[in-house]
């Protein structure tokens, strides 16, 4: 069994124990003319449990996001950060050590395991009772988490949502004499560009055009890994043939080929400064360091199908979670009000570039805005794709999505043909999944 670990963030640790000791912990007293609600005024310390799958980047983004507008709105509330690390604490050892969360964040296939432990429930009642309003989000962000469900459940509350752009660096260009990359390219577009800045020059091999793995090179056309009716492999079909084949047109590009297909290119684009271009989710926040060692870097429109036009990955959002067994929903729902109001997430999306799910066209127009790396490069062009729909994931998908990328290798390094591949890979996946049902019974 791993090792359990808690970490919780040492500011909110502090609060609460302040809050428990009841020292500091009465409300602010207001300006003349100010209305509080005396309700508020005598409420008791509340600590809640978080669980994050996706994790903050550090805990100024967590005293952002959660921690300085609860004490500013709500400060009886506290927050107990609960990080899901690699070898750290699992959702399985807390429930079985009889520590239920109060919320849990994370996207949409991580929310979906949570019905495995009874951990998602419908929170229209609670939305409603909390008087949140739903009207100020994107309906696609909305609809996105009511997928999750048969029922149309919301099992939780948009306040991240990605993006995909196409990275570019400008010096790689201009070294070879070739214009930058435009708006509106389709897959085909990108690949010839591609071919044109694939060099080996004094025995540096500068690669035209990378994508992050055959995976998110799928998202635009929303192909689904596990058909959620029947919990069968769902990739033995045309839409995963089209993928796979885009996946293989861009590594045939010649030197284009990386050392290790479907690792990713991160490294390759924003440290050795070898890849031309790089179609990615939101790297806004991680391109600093970056920028400032010298990447001059570009920002265009993700390329697209040419049979889907402007259109760039299925709707990936992050989503936060009231558990059905919390016993303080109230205060979780204020986390939550607090987390998607306009004033919290105008700052994250001006401070650390993250795309709100609100419908505020501020959001978009002032996208990392406080983000001085981001000084003179235009970010609108991200914003001519849309999103494609949400899917509904199975509870088998992350572990089933490993075996099709895994088959997606053999194809690309040449070892099996397609057909061979993606049957491969559907046998793989339902044999898994029959274990795993065996398991369940």
């Amino acid at each position: 069994m791993k090792k359990r670990v808690f970490t919780g963030i040492p500011m909110v640790m502090v609060m609460g124990l302040t809050a428990a000791c009841g020292a500091d912990s009465t409300t602010v007293q207001p300006a003349a003319g100010d209305a509080v609600p005396k309700q508020e005024a005598r409420q008791e310390p509340v600590t809640l449990k978080l669980y994050t799958y996706q994790n903050f980047t550090n805990d100024e983004m967590f005293n952002d996001y959660i921690v300085e507008p609860l004490k500013k709105k709500y400060p009886y509330i506290t927050v107990q950060l609960i990080r899901s690390q690699s070898g750290g604490m699992t959702v399985s050892d807390m429930l079985a050590a009889g520590d239920t969360p109060d919320l849990i964040n994370g996207w949409q296939a991580e929310i979906k395991t949570l019905e495995n432990y009874h951990l998602v429930g419908d929170m229209a009642p609670l939305v409603k009772q909390n008087n949140l309003d739903l009207n100020r989000f994107e309906p696609v962000a909305i609809d996105a988490v009511k997928a999750l469900s048969e029922k149309g459940e919301l099992y939780g509350i948009p306040y991240n949502q990605q993006f995909n752009a196409l990275y570019y660096n400008k010096d790689i260009f201009d070294k070879f004499g070739v214009a930058y990359p435009k708006d509106g390219m389709t897959w085909d577009d990108a690949i010839e560009l591609g071919k044109k800045v694939s060099h080996m020059e004094s025995g540096i091999q500068y690669r035209g055009l990378a994508y992050e793995h055959i995976s998110r090179l799928s998202s635009s056309l929303s192909p689904n890994v596990v058909d959620p009716k029947n919990q069968k492999a769902n990739v033995n079909n045309d839409a995963w043939r089209k993928v796979f084949q885009l996946g293989k047109d861009i590594l045939s590009i010649p030197n284009n080929m990386p050392p290790k297909v479907d690792a990713g290119d991160t490294d390759a684009f924003w440290k050795n400064n070898t890849v031309a271009m790089y179609a990615t989710i939101n790297m806004l926040e991680s391109s600093k360091d970056a920028m400032v060692k010298g990447l001059n870097l570009g920002v265009a429109q993700y390329p697209s199908y040419k049979e889907l036009p402007n259109t760039y990955g299925y709707l990936d959002a992050h989503f936060i979670v009231v558990t059905p067994q919390s016993k303080n929903k109230d205060a979780a729902m204020k986390v939550v009000e607090v987390m998607t109001s306009d004033e919290v997430q105008l700052k994250v999306a001006r401070k650390y570039g993250k795309f709100s799910p609100l419908k505020n066209p501020e959001m978009k127009k002032q996208l990392g805005a406080d983000m001085a790396h981001l000084k003179g490069i235009d970010l609108q062009s991200i914003f001519k794709s849309k999103p494609a729909a949400g899917m509904d994931f199975s509870k088998y998908y992350v572990e089933s999505r490993k075996k099709l990328m895994a088959e997606y290798v053999n194809f690309a390094n040449g070892a099996v043909d397609m057909n061979t591949a993606l049957r491969n890979a559907e046998e793989g996946i339902n044999k898994y999944i029959a274990t795993e049902q065996a398991k369940e019974k």
